[in-house]
């Protein structure tokens, strides 16, 4: 392990995933960032997008709709409220994701911030879907 770094994604209800692997890419609200070992410490937010651990020639993808990043000391956490791994990417409860968003998004009284929110989560999980 001492040329990986070791991700570790979390969920509020299990350690969805936890493994060395070469980089990461994530979706955060500054925009797409990879990040490598000892790359300095951050904590920052997550968009709604895809995240990609990379090892040699593996790749493991992953979908969340936000959460938060912390890397520190070549360990990189991974907070999520939603978790998917490639093989969901066509499944109901993703679909049901999309549709909660729609609904919320026919709310005439939400804030600026849950639109885009929203609108995040649609517009990503349609890029998964094509």
């Amino acid at each position: 392990m001492a040329d990986n770094i070791h991700l570790e994604i979390v969920t509020p209800n299990q350690v969805a995933y936890s493994k060395a692997v070469d980089s990461v890419v994530v979706s955060g609200i500054e925009g797409e960032m990879e990040i490598f070992k000892d790359h300095i410490s951050l904590i920052t937010f997550l968009k709604a997008g895809k995240i990609i651990a990379k090892n040699g020639a593996n790749t493991d993808t992953f979908f969340s709709t936000g959460g938060t990043v912390e890397f520190s000391n070549n360990k990189l956490s991974i907070l999520l409220d939603n978790f998917f791994n490639s093989s969901e990417f066509q499944s109901e409860e993703l679909e049901k994701l999309k549709q909660n968003a729609e609904k919320k998004l026919s709310n005439k009284e939400i804030s600026d911030e849950e639109i885009y929110l929203n609108n995040q989560v649609i517009d990503q999980i349609n890029n998964l879907k094509s």
